[in-house]
């Protein structure tokens, strides 16, 4: 019966991030659709850099994050969080890095889109993305 319930807030943890992935990536799509449209080709480039930025991190720390689960695996649990936040950090910066060395701008398009994925983890729960 517990390795079903671990399974089972395994399961419900990937299944509310990947509707939160999922509301990221229809949220970027958005954004870059109307830099492109008002900004023209380089504000769409830039920001499908925000994107990929935002979003690639954050599938990398669901999949760490969501491995195991349940209360006597909780020490693998939080060491999957730790790796998984930490990968992620890195991913980020590195992927920052290579946009400012291999994009020309224009920047506001980039920080915009990397900003909305953000602060998308802040207002998941006012949009109700919890599992019943």
């Amino acid at each position: 019966m517990a390795a079903q319930h671990h399974h089972e807030m395994t399961h419900k943890g990937r299944i509310l991030a990947k509707r939160l992935l999922r509301l990221q990536a229809i949220s970027a799509a958005l954004l870059i659709f109307i830099f492109g449209l008002t900004m023209g080709m380089s504000a769409g480039i830039t920001a499908t850099a925000g994107a990929i930025i935002g979003l690639l991190p954050n599938i990398v720390f669901a999949a760490f994050a969501f491995r195991t689960g349940g209360a006597r695996a909780a020490p693998a649990v939080v060491n999957s969080f730790y790796v998984g936040e930490g990968l992620k950090i890195a991913l980020t910066m590195c992927l920052f890095v290579l946009a400012f060395v291999t994009l020309e701008g224009p920047w506001l398009p980039l920080f915009v889109v990397f900003a909305v994925i953000t602060l998308m983890h802040w207002i998941a729960p006012i949009l109700h993305l919890k599992i019943n």
